[in-house]
């Protein structure tokens, strides 16, 4: 029997890859108005909750993955962040006092009824003095797999995006976590489906995932040089097979 050979691909913001890796391409940011930059936040004194994000109705009914990184150095309360509706809530993991790390929750977002609906960071109980810490790279996206921070599609610019694409070849189905595994290079072009960005190329060829069956496509590519990006090029449409 041959083994398969699989091609495995990667980003990064250097051409080394080891600033900003990622085996997934990134999402957009569902939210406008966040930053990659570390914010300051308060929960007040007897309240176990502080809002940083109201109304956010646009996440209704949408499956999505919430993320964020949350400096609790000098926090003496654990600190996890949280989407609440009036008809379901979506609970992030707990980052521990006197700890850094990111709190990530995923789930369908209930059907957002009213203006109450918002973004929190939460404790176990009330807090007994105000206090203040650190978050940063706020985002929520579509699907249930966390990619790096992005802004949103009104506030993306081309150098957002991963600046290099690495790939190699093997035997293994599961692509590597190592930088220097990948053979690096300025990514030359950007694939979108359906109008959204889902890769980049150092050549003119793409292996579109994880599709649907009997699901109709559009795609386009942009060239990349440097900062500046190209018009996108003319939608081609297709469908993929049926499954019998």
């Amino acid at each position: 029997m041959v083994d398969k050979n699989y091609l495995h691909t990667a980003y990064a913001n250097s051409a080394d890859g080891t600033n900003g890796f990622t085996t997934v391409y990134p999402n957009l940011n569902l939210l406008d108005g966040t930053t990659k930059s570390s914010k300051t936040t308060t929960i007040y004194k007897n309240d176990n909750f502080g809002v940083i994000y109201w109304n956010p109705k646009q996440l209704s009914e949408k499956t999505i993955t919430g993320s964020v990184y949350l400096d609790l150095t000098h926090s003496p309360y654990d600190v996890w962040l949280q989407l609440y509706t009036t008809n379901g809530v979506l609970y992030g993991n707990t980052i521990k006092a006197g700890q850094k790390g990111y709190s990530r929750f995923s789930g369908k977002v209930a059907t957002i009824t009213d203006n109450n609906a918002n973004i929190a960071f939460r404790t176990l109980t009330g807090v007994t003095d105000t206090i203040t810490f650190d978050y940063s790279e706020l985002k929520i996206e579509p699907g249930s797999t966390a990619t790096p921070y992005m802004p949103s599609a009104s506030e993306v610019t081309t150098a957002d995006w991963p600046k290099y694409v690495g790939t190699y070849v093997d035997t293994n189905p599961v692509s590597s976590t190592v930088s220097s595994k990948y053979d690096w290079d300025e990514m030359k072009y950007r694939v979108y489906l359906d109008g959204i960005p889902v890769g980049g190329s150092k050549l003119l060829s793409f292996d579109l995932e994880n599709l649907k069956a009997g699901t109709s496509y559009n795609v386009q590519v942009s060239q990349i040089n440097g900062k500046v990006e190209s018009d996108k090029s003319k939608s081609v449409a297709f469908k993929t097979t049926l499954i019998k």
